[in-house]
């Protein structure tokens, strides 16, 4: 009996090691509502939690699982869709690619800041 009871402390101390979660928040740069579906989207993967862009304070929140993701990898996948973070800056091919108003690396400008196309 002792026996099952030690076994079912073990497993549950294992699941919740397995269930450890972190969170970070870094610089992402973009400018409207189109930018931050685009970068929370990049972010809709296995191992996020939760991603959440501010576009005024051009900060990304998010929680992780580390031991699916590492937070390299959080910098390389919002990147890979066009946005320099703190870490990794996009390719200029991906760049290139951005809507017009979504151009940070031009000062480009929406009109509120929240539309989308």
């Amino acid at each position: 009996m002792k026996g099952l009871v030690l076994f079912g402390v073990l497993a549950v101390a294992g699941s919740a090691a397995a269930q450890k979660r972190l969170e970070t928040t870094f610089q992402v740069q973009g400018l409207c509502g189109m930018c931050e579906e685009r970068i929370e989207a990049a972010l809709d993967v296995k191992g996020v939690v939760v991603a959440d862009w501010d576009v005024d304070s051009k900060s990304l929140r998010v929680v992780y699982k580390p031991q699916v993701l590492s937070e390299e990898q959080l910098h390389a996948l919002v990147a890979g869709v066009g946005h320099d973070t703190e870490r990794v800056k996009a390719t200029d091919e991906v760049y290139a690619g951005l809507h017009g108003c979504c151009k940070y690396r031009e000062h480009a400008s929406c009109t509120d800041g929240k539309h989308t196309h």
